[in-house]
């Protein structure tokens, strides 16, 4: 089980429509995340925005297309106009697990986008809230097994690593899961504080601050 959870990371790749690899930007640069103001892959467009801006010369301006795991977003850069002026920060989930797993993706990742740079890697947590009477994994996977319904883990998403993870450890674990998903990873967050759900796979920079504020317990991580 360690050896797969450790496939599981959060990444961000920088990407522009296929056939603008040759261009460079002339004008404001568009640059697409598909999660809300205030996430994790908001954060990290922002950040990215603000060096690349000095560095080409031009404004980057952030645009949140949000939905469907960062489909969205991944969609709407794919049908762009092949001039430089629009990239996408894809991640993990949008770029190599919904490809995977959908059958009527409006967009092809190797076809449709050139990558231009891996921006970030994260690894994730296993959090359950600190109302929890788990202190730890083998005490939270036994009661999962014991228990006569399935465990509730919250995702930020249909196919979002955060899902991913949580089903690739039930298969591991051989336990049976019900997937709660969440708009964002904030509303995810906020159902597992409240005790709406059992357990999620976050990220580390998302866990910290609600671990050490004693809003969760942290049993693992990839």
């Amino acid at each position: 089980m360690q050896t797969m959870l450790r496939r599981l990371l959060g990444g961000f790749m920088l990407c522009l429509p296929l056939a603008a690899a040759a261009q460079f930007p002339n004008g404001p640069v568009r640059l697409n995340v598909g999660f809300p103001p205030g996430t994790g892959p908001d954060i990290v467009a922002r950040t990215l925005s603000q060096h690349m801006g000095p560095l080409l010369g031009e404004s980057v301006v952030v645009e949140n297309k949000v939905g469907a795991g960062g489909q969205i977003a991944a969609q709407n850069v794919a049908r762009s106009p092949a001039d430089g002026q629009t990239l996408l920060l894809g991640e993990v989930g949008s770029i190599s697990i919904s490809p995977a797993t959908y059958r009527n993706l409006n967009y092809d990742p190797p076809r449709d986008f050139a990558p231009i740079s891996e921006v970030v890697r994260a690894d994730f947590v296993l959090v359950v809230p600190a109302s929890s009477p788990y202190k730890d994994l083998p005490a939270f996977i036994d009661a999962a097994k014991k228990a006569p319904d399935r465990v509730n883990f919250a995702t930020f998403g249909a196919g979002t690593p955060g899902h991913f993870g949580a089903e690739l450890f039930a298969r591991e674990a051989g336990l049976k899961i019900e997937a709660i998903h969440y708009r964002s990873t904030g509303d995810a967050v906020s159902g597992l504080v409240s005790g709406g759900v059992q357990a999620a796979f976050v990220t580390t920079a998302l866990a910290a601050p609600q671990v050490q504020g004693g809003k969760l317990r942290a049993l693992a991580t990839t």
